[in-house]
């Protein structure tokens, strides 16, 4: 593939492997750091000796000190590692707990969840995080980020799935740093009324003071879920049967502050600051406002994963178009991706952040293999070819992985995406003129009463396509290593299509015929085995 030949694309694929290393083996931080440091020393006498950087011994050093880059950066951020970690400690039943609320998860119908750093238990400074569990009872308070308790409730396991071939939840939360669990009634939590404010607390007070506004504007409990997940990232209050909907219509991306969303804004904010060009040095103040409205954006919508992944990445690609140079999107997309998981490893493990490069890494490489398959002239049958063709690059480049962890396949997503996606600017543009009006308490009746309606008939366009059932394929078996063969195989083919020869087409057929055999074999051996 060309795309192996550019550095930045070499160089975030092997920190990547470092960081699978250093999650699947352990390193003491002493033997990682001797090595890290022994091979920048190595390459930093080979480029004062040799002054050069093409040499095959200078690569090879290279690589191995990203990949033990990848290793440290896991390594630093494991909270286990840390001798102040809660768990280096002897716990019993009666400990005492000082937590901070770091996160709100989205409740179930039997209880509120919550992720919590433990700063002290008994007289012990510590760290690591933990889920927090409290059943919904009449004397349950809702908490906020930052808030502080304490608590004698026990410290648990966090049970492992009990059914083959069932969400592992258990590993999940390992991988993001979450080890155990606390299940603690309101009555058994003692809530502290001062305590320190961080700017995650802050822009959750932000998002809680614009949605009590909105409420105030009157509108809907459904179209207000909506608002909030498409506007500040807030997903926990969007009913159950609303974000089935959009799941089952192959639309949850919508309801995600991501990619999608930030790119649109991005152009939003380069057409209407287009004039301020004009004046001396006009491009970098234009680049300044742009980048500092994004990362505002990010900052209001909770600096989630999701939205720092994205800003990260349209602040490298709004950085590149204002030198005037053309400059390879690859690259873009491979530096942004460097840089957050040198400072977040454990991102690399959430779905949303690998479903996100996987989408906008297919969008920009099957897109315009796509557009040159046909060249319609009508102008409104050419921008709807252009929408299909980027949903069904992004569906390509995301269908294996979301088969492997949702085990379905939303079969009507073009169709989802060509009512929605044309009008998804003009909904977030909208919304933000809402937001600031609420905020200001001058929103005029009648504009609450059209947003509302928007949003509404959004919605009911979303339920009347997920309620086409026989073309929502569900329980499907997906296994590790189909999902590799599945993307060994779509490599192949997009390789075929878009240079068509004999050994390309054969190469494709070979990995169709392997993804077959494996099926046959997972076929046999499940049907020789009981669980």
């Amino acid at each position: 593939m060309q795309l192996l030949k550019f550095v930045p694309i070499k160089l975030t694929l092997f920190l990547v492997l470092g960081i699978l290393i250093g999650n699947y083996f352990n390193f003491t931080l002493i033997s990682i750091l001797s090595i890290t440091f022994i091979s920048l020393i190595i390459l930093g006498w080979l480029f004062v000796t040799h002054k050069s950087t093409k040499s095959a011994l200078f690569g090879i050093i290279t690589f191995i000190l990203t990949i033990c880059i990848g290793i440290l950066s896991t390594s630093i951020h494991n909270s286990k590692n840390s001798q102040n970690h809660y768990s280096k400690f002897s716990i019993s039943e009666l400990d005492k707990l000082h937590l901070k609320i770091t996160e709100v998860l989205k409740p179930n119908s039997f209880s509120a969840r919550y992720y919590a750093k433990v700063t002290v238990l008994n007289k012990n400074k510590t760290e690591g995080k933990i889920l927090l569990i409290i059943p919904n009872d009449s004397s349950h308070t809702n908490l906020n980020i930052d808030q502080e308790l304490i608590t004698y409730a026990k410290i648990d396991e966090i049970n492992a799935p009990l059914n083959p071939h069932e969400f592992d939840y258990k590993n999940y939360l390992e991988n993001i740093g979450v080890y155990n669990q606390i299940y603690a009634k309101s009555s058994d939590l003692i809530f502290l009324n001062n305590y320190k404010t961080t700017i995650y607390g802050l822009a959750a007070k932000w998002r809680n003071t614009i949605t009590s506004h909105l409420k105030e504007a009157e509108f809907k409990d459904d179209e207000l879920g909506v608002i909030q997940a498409l506007l500040l990232g807030e997903r926990n209050d969007i009913s159950e049967e609303t974000y089935t909907n959009y799941k089952n219509a192959g639309a949850i991306h919508i309801l995600a502050v991501s990619g999608l969303h930030i790119g649109i804004l991005l152009l939003i904010l380069q057409f209407l600051l287009q004039p301020i060009e004009q004046i001396r040095f006009g491009k970098k103040f234009k680049l300044v406002i742009i980048v500092s409205l994004l990362w505002g954006f990010a900052f209001l919508a909770g600096l989630s994963a999701s939205v720092v992944r994205a800003v990260t990445m349209f602040t490298f690609l709004a950085y590149a178009e204002s030198l005037n140079r053309p400059a390879n999107k690859f690259n873009i997309l491979a530096l942004s991706m460097f840089f957050i998981l040198l400072i977040k490893p454990n991102y690399l493990y959430q779905v949303g952040f690998q479903m996100s490069y996987l989408a906008v890494f297919a969008i920009m490489w099957i897109y315009p293999m796509l557009q040159r398959f046909w060249f319609p002239k009508n102008k409104i049958v050419k921008y709807i070819w252009q929408l299909l063709s980027v949903s069904v690059a992004a569906q390509i480049g995301v269908l294996p992985i979301s088969m492997f962890y949702f085990h379905q396949f939303p079969s009507l997503f073009f169709i989802t995406n060509l009512a929605i996606i044309p009008f998804l600017g003009f909904i977030l543009a909208f919304g933000i003129v809402v937001i600031i009006l609420a905020l200001l308490n001058i929103i005029p009746s009648f504009i609450a009463t059209m947003y509302n309606e928007i949003i509404q008939l959004m919605n009911l366009i979303v339920a009347w396509i997920a309620q086409q059932e026989s073309f929502v394929f569900r329980s499907i078996s997906f296994d590790g290593t189909q999902l590799l063969l599945a993307y060994c195989t779509l490599i192949l083919m997009v390789l075929a299509f878009s240079k068509p020869t004999y050994k390309r087409i054969a190469n494709f057929l070979f990995g169709v015929v392997a993804f077959q055999i494996w099926l046959l074999f997972s076929h046999y051996i499940i049907s020789n085995k009981r669980e």
